[in-house]
């Protein structure tokens, strides 16, 4: 019995927050309203919904000019507000005197649409009070927020044959936002940035996640898997090319990932042994140490460069 009724509160609880919410209004908010001629707006507003709603009173709806000089100013339809309904969609427009769409003289301001609750009804439950901005003319410049990476899986200057002589052809991306993906040009070389092509059976995917802020570019093969390459001893480049990576109006400049194919050399061997060490650097081009752990780029009297790992 305690059960039952602990079940029924949680379903009547459940249907007292149930609300009725579009997933879509046309135009969208925060946009320009669209021009019907010169600057005239048309009065109309299309929502959208998972299912079908009712309809109740449109009394309430407004449209207000947003002046920063003087307070908000209704504008209102020479008739009255009216919907027209066909399945999930609703069309909130003013009607004018001859029964038409309204329109009204869209200035450069802010504009907005202002829906009371309870005017949407569905299976019991009604909306909250949905409040829209659009601007008349001009909307104000968005900072465009620069795409910037911040990490890299696996990490540069890595060896890819590290742990096993065929290694996955995945590397994953994380960026400060969310973005969009082509993956046209993107590719795997090896030696430079321009050199040989090493490509997957299939193609090249991406796979979104972390709210499309994270990105796996992978080889697939021709079952659909991730692919895999024989590792050679030489560099490798994972290339994406710039305007891979969108967000809004920002896109990246490009990448080339610098890697190395199979284990590097602990220690200095097969050197002329009339040349000698003149110096020796990090992979940054920064002079270490002879002790510094990590790789160092060793440079020789005789004009040659050699990569070892010191641990």
């Amino acid at each position: 019995m305690k059960k039952t009724l602990l079940a029924m509160f949680a379903l009547v609880a459940g249907m007292a927050s149930a609300q009725v919410n579009y997933t879509a209004v046309d135009p969208a908010a925060e946009t320009v309203l669209p021009k019907a001629y010169g600057d005239y707006a048309m009065m109309s507003f299309d929502f959208t919904f998972d299912q079908p709603v009712t309809v109740g009173d449109l009394s309430g709806v407004k449209l207000y000019e947003m002046s920063e000089a003087t307070a908000a100013t209704e504008v209102a339809p020479d008739d009255d507000w009216r919907a027209t309904v066909s399945g999930n969609k609703v069309t909130i427009w003013g009607a004018d005197y001859d029964g038409f769409t309204c329109t009204f003289v869209a200035k450069d301001c802010g504009y907005q649409l202002v829906i009371p609750a309870g005017v949407f009804t569905a299976d019991g439950a009604t909306n909250e009070e949905y409040v829209i901005n659009y601007y008349g003319l001009n909307a104000p410049e968005v900072p465009v927020t620069p795409i910037e990476l911040v990490s890299v899986e696996p990490a540069e200057e890595t060896v890819l044959g590290a742990e096993t002589a065929y290694p996955q052809m995945s590397f994953t991306l994380n960026f400060n936002q969310p973005v969009e993906v082509d993956v046209t040009g993107v590719k795997l070389v090896k030696e430079t940035p321009e050199g040989t092509e090493v490509a997957p059976s299939d193609a090249w995917n991406a796979t979104m996640s972390n709210n499309n802020a994270t990105v796996q570019f992978w080889g697939a093969d021709y079952d659909g898997f991730v692919d895999y390459f024989a590792v050679e001893d030489c560099d490798y480049y994972f290339v994406v090319p710039a305007g891979a990576i969108k967000a809004g109006d920002a896109v990246n400049e490009a990448f080339a990932f610098h890697y190395y194919g199979l284990a590097l050399p602990t220690a200095i061997s097969d050197v002329n042994t009339e040349a000698t060490i003149v110096g020796r650097y990090n992979v940054n081009g920064q002079r270490v140490g002879a002790s510094q752990q990590g790789i160092q780029i060793v440079k020789m009297s005789d004009g040659s460069t050699l990569k070892v790992v010191v641990k």
